[in-house]
This record gives structure tokens, sequence and C-alpha cells, in this order.
């Protein structure tokens, strides 16, 4: 059975008018169905897949001033004659451009002399919203299942099984790694696979990082200066998240995919990949990893359900804290067990309300494992309910 998860937004403006493999040409061909698709393979060359065609630039603007409705992928390898005859206006008036890379992108539609500037609306295309996927008439979701949609925010894991992405996710998040950057014009080094790993192994600050590449080798001394421009650049390409420390001028990292953050810290605690590791282990390793990518994901969840950003707090140590400007707005701890006992509630009212003005919710995978409390209990009903109001 083929999932299509709706994505409003960008179907708004698909109908109107990053990252790879975030379904950016699937949903695309799949909303704009009267559009005809051709793909600009490496040498410029335009291939039509339909119809097993291929043109070069002068034959395919012969195309474009006879017919209407275009979509054209992997624009940025296209012969510069074609970003001139756009200039020109000599091309049909519905055209939608894709494309893989931000790095190209921005040498079209930025700088003094971009020869695309103006003429497009520009949307980036990232890993599905949770608040989509909630959306989404599953069926019953239950505790396992909710974990498995965490996963499915990567549209190619979408309708498999835990075991199949743990298994086979591996290759698939190394050669995605390898892909964006190649595609964003940087090589692959062992330091940005070192940043992935200390990351992944819960060293998320700038000097926690540092050290753990100083303490492989791969540094020649303890200096930050050496892995900024990692980090930057692996937060451009949308492989990391920068997240603010609220009351601090410092930052921590995270992985922006649940998928690469499992199997970076698979490979860095466990040495997955190298020593073989059953299923009955495995799941026993999930249990500590899992409950920490549910947690991001509802964070993201909330984030867009209230166009709020989230915030890392310290002291006292908050799940999720979403801010409005300077203010805390929402505070939640996640709870994603079985049982939960008094104590535990009682110790997270204690922590939250600290936070008088913002609202405090307890998230867990069902309400009826709560015991009296005067925080907002929400559980995967209420997302979903909420989701579905939104």
């Amino acid at each position: 059975m083929s999932i299509i998860i709706k994505r409003p937004e960008l179907e708004e403006f698909l109908r109107k008018n990053g990252r790879r493999k975030t379904g950016k040409t699937f949903y695309t061909r799949y909303v704009l169905r009267n559009y005809q698709y051709f793909i600009v393979r490496k040498g410029g060359s335009i291939y039509d897949p339909v119809n097993d065609e291929e043109f070069d630039t002068k034959t395919f603007l012969r195309i474009c001033r006879k017919e209407d409705n275009i979509i054209l992928d992997e624009f940025h390898r296209a012969d510069s004659k074609l970003f001139d005859a756009l200039h020109a206006g000599e091309f049909c008036e519905n055209l939608v451009f894709i494309t893989s890379t931000m790095h190209y992108y921005r040498e079209f539609t930025s700088g003094p002399e971009a020869p695309l500037k103006g003429l497009f609306s520009i949307r980036r295309v990232g890993l599905i919203s949770p608040v989509d996927l909630l959306r989404y008439e599953w069926g019953e979701v239950d505790k396992e299942f909710f974990e498995l949609l965490v996963f499915y925010q990567e549209p190619a894991l979408i309708s498999r099984d835990l075991k199949d992405i743990v298994y086979s996710g591996r290759e698939f998040a190394k050669s995605l790694v390898g892909e964006i950057l190649d595609e964003e014009d940087y090589t692959f080094t062992r330091r940005y696979n070192a940043v992935l790993e200390a990351i992944a192994a819960g060293k998320n600050k700038l000097t926690e990082i540092t050290n753990y590449l100083y303490s492989r080798g791969l540094l020649p001394k303890p200096s930050t200066s050496y892995i900024t421009k990692y980090l930057e650049i692996l937060v451009k390409t949308g492989l990391l998240e920068k997240i603010e420390i609220f009351g601090r001028k410092k930052s921590i990292y995270r992985h922006v995919s649940p998928l690469t953050e499992l199997e970076y810290y698979l490979e860095t605690r466990y040495g997955f990949g190298e020593v073989p590791l059953t299923w009955h282990y495995l799941k026993k390793i999930l249990e500590n990893i899992l409950p920490l990518l549910v947690e991001r994901f509802i964070e993201r969840f909330l984030a867009e359900l209230y166009g709020l950003k989230p915030v890392k707090i310290l002291d006292p140590e908050i799940d999720i804290a979403l801010l409005d400007y300077r203010r805390v707005r929402i505070v939640a701890e996640v709870k994603w067990v079985n049982r939960i006992t008094r104590e535990t509630v009682r110790k997270i009212e204690s922590k939250l309300f600290r936070f008088e003005d913002a609202e405090k919710i307890l998230i867990v995978p069902d309400k009826a494992i709560v015991p009296e409390t005067s925080l907002s209990v929400w559980d995967i009903e209420t997302l979903i309910n909420k989701a579905k109001k939104r």
C-alpha cells in the first residue's frame, strides 16, 4: 500500500505557484499531476523519464516556449543558457524548479548577479513534520507505533518496522550524510563523522565536541576554532540543529534526523556495524534512546503547533521549553513509560511550577497511568486530536 502523508503548507505552495530524500520530487509530482516532469542529468542534458527522451538545452527551451506547466528537477546542473532565457522572460509561466543543494541554489537566487533573483517563490523542504504525521489516518496508534512515527519523519522509512529501520538504517544514514555534503561541495571527512558521533554520544556543547575530536587524534590541540566551521556547515546543510541555552550565550547541537542520531548512537556506544548485535540485545538498547527521540519529536510537534522557539533550560533541566521572544510560554516533561509514580509526578510539578507564566504539560503514552495532578496531562490521543484540529 502506498502511504501519502499530506503536507498542506507545501501543497498549498505548489498549487499557487535542502535536503535530499525529503520527498521533494515525489510530492511535487503527486500534487502537480498535470505538469510535465524533466530532470537535469549530470553533464547538463535534460531527461524526460515518462517518454524516455533526452534533450539538449536548446531543444528543451523550444519545448518550454510551446508548453506550460513544467517541473525541472536538479535544475542547478543545467547549462547557463537556460538561466539566460529565464532572465529574458523566454519561458513558460508555470515553472517549478527543484534542487537538492542549498549551496548552488544560493548562487542562482542571491547576490547582485544572481540570474533567478526575484523570479521564483521559494520553499525549503525538510523532514515530514510531526503535525502532518499525526494528522494521517493510521488507525489505532499505540506506544510502539508512535515510536515508529518518529522515524517516519524520514519519508524513505515510512511503512518499515523498527527492526528493518535499525538494521538497514546504518548504511542509509551514512550514505545520506555523504550525499548531502557531496551535493554541497563538501568532502565527508573523518572530522565530520567524528562530530556526528560526538553529538550522538551526548557531547553536544562546543567544548565537549572539541575534546571528543582531540581525544581521537583528529585535532592538533583542543581548540574550538578547529571545529566551528564543521558545525556551521552541518547546521547549514540540515544535518544538525543549533539550540540556544536559555539565559546563556551558549548553544547545544543535535541531530535533525532521528535515524542519523540512532545509527551514530548505536555505532559510537556499542560498535554497531563492527560487532554483530542480536535483535534481543538491540531492543534493550533502544529502550534507552527511544524516549529521547520521542521527546524531540514531541518538542517539534509543540513548536510547530504553537509557533514557538525551542530552547534548552538546564537549571532546572526541562525536557521541553518553548519561547515566545524572551518569555518561556510552555514547559513540558515527557515520561515515555508504562507506569509513573505519585512521587515522580510531584517532582515534575515542583520543577515545572517554577515557571509561573508558562503552560505546564506532562506528556505520557496514556493518561490512565498518571496519578492526580494539577499539571495538564497529554497522551497519544491528545497529540493526535491537537494535530487534526490545527
